[in-house]
């Protein structure tokens, strides 16, 4: 299956400005025909959702990743039982979290 542009996203003028839902090789798996869908956006935020060989139509795992630098680095991880796990500092009741 090939990428799917979604266009250009953002109006940032460095890099790559466009997003793209793809396949990606499982990183838990061995098995080279075992794939996760990627969903990728123009400032390195990336959605990975990971089926962890589940037997169910459950996915096990979904990763929150972004870049630093050159190196990709998990933000968060939710699993199928809602348990959410975030790499750093949860702070609350700071700022304007309003969309």
């Amino acid at each position: 299956m090939p990428d799917i542009d979604l266009g250009v996203a953002t109006d940032w003028d460095d890099g790559d400005m466009r997003a793209r839902v793809k396949l990606e090789q499982n990183r838990i798996g061995q098995s080279p025909a075992k794939k996760d869908v990627l969903v990728t956006s123009p400032m390195s935020i990336e959605l990975s959702v990971n089926t962890n060989f589940s037997s169910s139509q459950e996915s096990d795992k979904f990763y929150f990743t972004t870049y630093r630098g050159g190196v990709k680095k998990i933000i968060a991880v939710l699993d199928s039982d809602g348990n959410l796990s975030i790499a750093g500092q949860v702070f609350t009741g700071q700022g304007n979290l309003t969309y």
